[in-house]
């Protein structure tokens, strides 16, 4: 979060970079030094854009009707149904907050689960006209360049420099916390532009380029949000905000104090916006607990050992540094930094401490690490010391919380301390830009490719609408695959033609798998007692058919031969309609 400074001191190091910048801006074309902020804002989409999807994304535009991404994970095809849901339940009038359409026979509440809707309204035009699959797909291509773009137009305000904004914006768009959760098809943690808008948002009100209501209306839109998209980010923003204001009135001095206590009291008034936007959603949360939630302690904090060391797949084939990643928590991949990024914010802070702003970057980025780290210093995945306020953690509110995620905003702040060192900081030029472009390319370097389903698609069951032969619409189905989530995946790109026995919304919610209980169950062993238990859950959820992906069955099949089932096998799908009285338990009886 960036905090106003005394406006003459700003203009003072607002001019200094730009006399020291003459002999860089001669290897500039005329035309583009010349171009509008608006032109090189369009300019640094482009670059990022074009970069991500030529060096990563290129499937997921190549191919955009195919779930491509992590299918044996949970996660996209969670998101893809999200995308599908918003538009379908708004269209047929329907509390989106809820649903029977998944978790028959009693449905689920939603209002618990991160369900994105700002990005389901945003894409919905395409969810209808060419599929959530597509939306998904394009969505998870863009959110990185976006939240790069706009780390950009932050740090290009700050510094007016077109390349060491370039360089800050990639820091925060392509970091380590960014990929972890691109990997995962996460598209609630990937779209992280609204924290670098927010805090744009600021800077054009110190300024003066917006004013005071301008500021709180735009600060309350974007908080709105980015409480709908994903309310953990909002909890910690809330709290990143608490600290900004205070390190920012700190170190402005005594002639900046005054611009601080407004934009605190700004900022408490879009707060106060922001409350009464999502006052019916928290309402109808509070009164509408799922029952048998329950949340987990907090235990994903950052291990030291993750800021230096990369992702298991990133180590250029060095044994020694190979083991100490894999031996690493998946979370705590969200905090890699690279030795280059630390020493250049070391170096930032030493030789440009007189400056303010650098002043409240290092103190922004101190707090921020040690709240990463959660209750307990954890170093190579050794416990070496809890933390006073470890008991904070564990708390009814924060208790499910991962801390490492507070790395989102570390990296705010050391995109902007990029970019203010490759503009302005006082070395020489050689040695600025020899320690930037070390940074950003390790920060690239930790990329990896996506995990791509090497067989992508739909089965043909469901693309050519072949379903609608074998099924009534309305009918609950069970839908048993080794794709995550294959079945709400098949729901939204049918339109919700059938209800879905199963799916899986969270971990809060649901037990680690996709599938109802008494049929997952059958799974990990067949006897009597579990083959009553599943007889009796689908007369109970009514169910009319099970489905089977051949491509993903596993030893489903077999299992089904076993009880007696006896399916119909029609466009990559095993349909088997129910006949309770032809199932076996296991011995032979009937």
């Amino acid at each position: 979060m960036t905090v106003p400074e005394t406006p003459p001191a700003m203009r003072k190091e607002q001019v200094r970079p730009a006399r020291r910048a003459g002999s860089a801006r001669g290897r500039i074309p005329a035309w583009l030094r010349a171009a509008p902020p608006s032109l090189q804002g369009l300019l640094a989409l482009a670059l990022y854009l074009a970069g991500w999807i030529l060096a990563v994304a290129a499937p997921l535009v190549a191919h955009p009707g195919s779930p491509q991404l992590d299918q044996a994970s949970m996660d996209p095809n969670f998101y893809t149904w999200n995308l599908r849901w918003w538009p379908y339940a708004i269209g047929h009038g329907l509390n989106p907050l809820h649903t029977t359409l998944i978790g028959v026979p009693h449905g689920f509440t939603l209002a618990w689960v991160t369900t994105v809707p700002p990005l389901a309204l945003l894409a919905s035009p395409i969810t209808l006209t060419a599929g959530p699959v597509v939306s998904f797909n394009l969505l998870a291509a863009a959110a990185l360049p976006a939240s790069a773009w706009m780390a950009f137009l932050l740090c290009r305000r700050l510094t007016g420099r077109l390349w060491p904004s370039l360089a800050g914006g990639a820091v925060y768009g392509f970091s380590a916390y960014q990929i972890n959760h691109e990997v995962a098809g996460q598209l609630n943690l990937t779209w992280s532009l609204l924290l670098p808008l927010m805090a744009y948002l600021v800077v054009a009100w110190r300024d003066g380029s917006i004013g005071r209501r301008a500021l709180v209306c735009l600060l309350a839109l974007a908080m709105t949000a980015q409480f709908y998209l994903f309310l953990e980010t909002f909890a910690d923003m809330t709290v990143v905000w608490a600290v900004a204001l205070l390190a920012g009135y700190l170190v402005a001095g005594r002639a900046g104090r005054a611009a601080v206590a407004q934009l605190s009291r700004l900022a408490g008034a879009a707060y106060l916006v922001t409350l009464v936007l999502v006052g019916p959603y928290l309402w109808y949360a509070v009164t509408h607990v799922p029952k048998g939630f329950s949340r987990s302690p907090a235990s994903a904090g950052l291990d030291l050992s993750s800021l230096i060391v990369p992702r298991p797949t990133q180590t250029f084939g060095l044994g020694w540094l190979t083991s100490q990643a894999a031996g690493l928590p998946v979370p705590s991949l969200d905090g890699y930094v690279g030795i280059p990024l630390l020493v250049l914010a070391v170096a930032l802070a030493v030789t440009a401490w007189s400056r303010r702003m650098v002043r409240f970057l290092t103190v922004m980025l101190i707090v921020l690490m040690v709240f990463s780290l959660g209750p307990v210093v954890t170093l190579g995945r050794r416990r070496l010391v809890s933390l006073p306020w470890a008991h904070l953690w564990y708390l009814p509110i924060v208790r499910s919380a991962y801390p490492v995620r507070f790395m989102v905003f570390a990296f705010l702040a050391l995109a902007v301390a990029v970019s203010i060192w490759l503009a302005s900081a006082p070395v020489r030029a050689w040695a600025r830009w020899l320690l930037g472009v070390l940074a950003v390319a390790v920060v690239l370097a930790n990329v990896p490719a996506l995990p791509l389903a090497h067989q992508p698609g739909l089965p043909s069951f469901i693309t050519t609408g072949e379903y609608r032969r074998y099924l009534s619409p309305g009918e609950v189905v069970v839908v048993v695959s080794g794709r995550g989530n294959a079945g709400m995946l098949w729901q939204a790109q049918t339109g919700f033609y059938t209800r879905l026995a199963g799916g899986y919304v969270n971990r809060a919610i649901v037990r680690r798998t996709d599938l109802p209980q008494p049929v997952a169950s059958l799974a990990s062993g067949l006897n009597p007692v579990l083959v009553v238990q599943f007889r009796q859950f689908l007369v109970r959820a009514r169910v009319g058919a099970i489905l089977v992906e051949q491509r993903w069955a596993q030893g489903w099949p077999r299992i089904f031969a076993t009880l007696g089932l006896h399916g119909v096998r029609v466009g990559g799908v095993i349909v088997y309609r129910r006949r309770l009285r032809s199932f076996r338990t296991p011995g032979g009886a009937s």
